[in-house]
């Protein structure tokens, strides 16, 4: 009896210690964020209960999915990339139901292949970003970025104002074809010697500093892969059937940047404009060798192909895997390199592409669709300043994979008023017009950290470049698309 009961003790004291055990294990997950997640999970469950017998099963569980992910990237709980993974998740399980269980999946039983969901992580918008990616970080590593925008900035001359369009200019350029968190970084520190010839222009600092992200964020408007928003539009219009090549779409955009980047250059200059005549720049000494020519001949040959795309038919996503290739199987790109690529942006778009085909598969876009008054003349406006100031205060990906689905169904539910291909586009443009706010960009984020910035300095210039933006694509875009036939 003894030896019973020692051995059920023994068994009770291993039951404790396993459950003390378990109660000691914390995610590495701080207690706001949790309160966070919580709450977003509990309100998407609440529209979905008050929706669920309103309409089909399949459109109100994509419903709690689209809820959720919108309060999650809206408050960033988690990582925006973090959240991507779980629509992909939830859209398997709730709506493809591969386990086939009762009260998930089709109303009426239709059956979608689980691999549906997963296939955005494959999207050829993905590969496009992935080569645009791998094209930049060759073009650093070599020292190519640094070595071209020495040797540009020579081209305009010792004049402050023309100086100050040749940082707009070559930072707006680098941005069309690299991360413009990468441009950002590397146009902070050419500008620092300029700034050291000019210690009493402290005004016309702010300018010479303000020119950097403003023309990131422009330049991320200028061709598919110079910024995620732009991918997501892309990726997005694909799916409904519509796909629009790499020159065309810079054809479009490149007018808006244009107009865009002389703009910022004269209200930079007028609200600082400094006392300085001629300014002596100092040659960047960074001369490129045969690795560098090798990274230079494969970007070229990249962009050559790319913009060419009409005439020899192979698609962009299929010329990203050259320098891809390229660059990795001789070694200039190794593991180390390759590895720090960014990965959570790919996982992010590919978030958005999924979210959308999933609101497309359950119907719920045109339930929503349903509830927008059609008859307004204002409605591309709305959905222009909605992108707008929805990036202003969040990640402007995060903003595109959330207004793009809607916006673009919308149109094509509206025949012939407003082209999907105006719709999306537009939405993926005004996604990079919010700079009016420090946390606005990545660019602005950066230069706000070299200290120079304030607040106040973005939310002027910021807020101008976005009303002017708004304007642009509200009124001018629609007669751009239309005149160059692309409606």
């Amino acid at each position: 009896m003894k030896k019973y009961f020692r051995n059920r003790l023994a068994e009770a004291y291993e039951i404790i210690k396993s459950i003390s055990i378990i109660s000691s294990i914390k995610p590495p997950v701080k207690k706001k964020n949790i309160k966070l997640f919580s709450i977003s999970a509990i309100a998407a469950l609440i529209v979905f209960f008050l929706m669920k017998d309103q309409i089909p099963r399949e459109a109100a569980l994509m419903l709690f999915i689209f809820i959720f992910a919108s309060l999650l990237w809206v408050t960033e709980a988690l990582p925006l990339f973090a959240t991507s993974l779980i629509i992909i998740a939830l859209e398997v399980v709730l709506i493809a139901n591969p386990g086939e269980w009762k009260g998930l999946g089709f109303e009426n039983n239709t059956q979608i292949p689980f691999a549906e969901f997963f296939s955005p992580l494959a999207d050829p918008i993905i590969f496009l970003f992935l080569g645009g990616f791998l094209l930049a970080k060759a073009s650093v590593k070599e020292g190519v970025d640094i070595s071209f925008a020495g040797k540009v900035m020579k081209i305009f001359g010792g004049k402050p104002l023309f100086i100050l369009l040749g940082l707009l200019t070559i930072t707006a350029t680098f941005s069309m074809w690299m991360s413009n968190t990468a441009t950002t970084a590397m146009m902070i520190t050419i500008v620092s010697p300029i700034i050291k010839q000019i210690p009493e222009e402290r005004k016309f600092h702010k300018s010479l500093y303000l020119a950097i992200p403003i023309g990131a964020n422009i330049g991320g408007m200028g061709t598919p892969i110079a910024s995620p928003p732009n991918a997501v539009a892309i990726g997005f219009l694909k799916s409904q059937g519509f796909s629009i090549s790499f020159i065309d779409w810079m054809i479009i955009a490149l007018p808006i940047v244009i107009v865009l980047g002389l703009v910022a250059w004269l209200i930079l200059w007028n609200i600082n404009r400094p006392k300085s005549k001629e300014l002596k720049i100092l040659p960047i000494k960074n001369e490129i060798d045969g690795r560098g020519l090798y990274v230079v001949s494969i970007f070229s040959l990249t962009i050559i192909l790319w913009l060419s795309e009409p005439t020899h038919g192979l698609p962009a996503a299929v010329i990203a895997l050259l320098p891809a290739i390229a660059f990795t199987a001789t070694g200039l790109l190794g593991r180390k390199d390759f590895n720090s690529l960014e990965w959570n942006i790919l996982i992010l778009i590919a978030g958005g592409i999924a979210l959308g085909k999933g609101m497309t598969i359950s119907g719920l876009d045109d339930i929503i669709i349903d509830l927008i008054p059609k008859e307004s003349i204002y409605l591309f406006g709305i959905f222009i300043l909605f992108s707008i100031l929805l990036s202003t205060f969040m990640s402007n990906t995060a903003a595109a994979n959330l207004v793009i689905p809607i916006g673009v169904s919308l149109a094509a539910s509206l025949g012939s008023e407003i082209s999907e291909l105006q719709m999306g586009m537009g939405i993926a443009l005004a996604a990079s017009l919010a700079m009016a706010l420090p946390v606005s960009t990545p660019p602005n984020t950066i230069a706000y950290a070299s200290g120079k910035l304030k607040t106040k300095d973005f939310i002027y210039i910021g807020s101008t470049m976005s009303f002017i933006g708004f304007v642009l694509i509200t009124i001018f875009f629609p007669k751009i698309i239309q005149l160059l036939g692309f409606n």
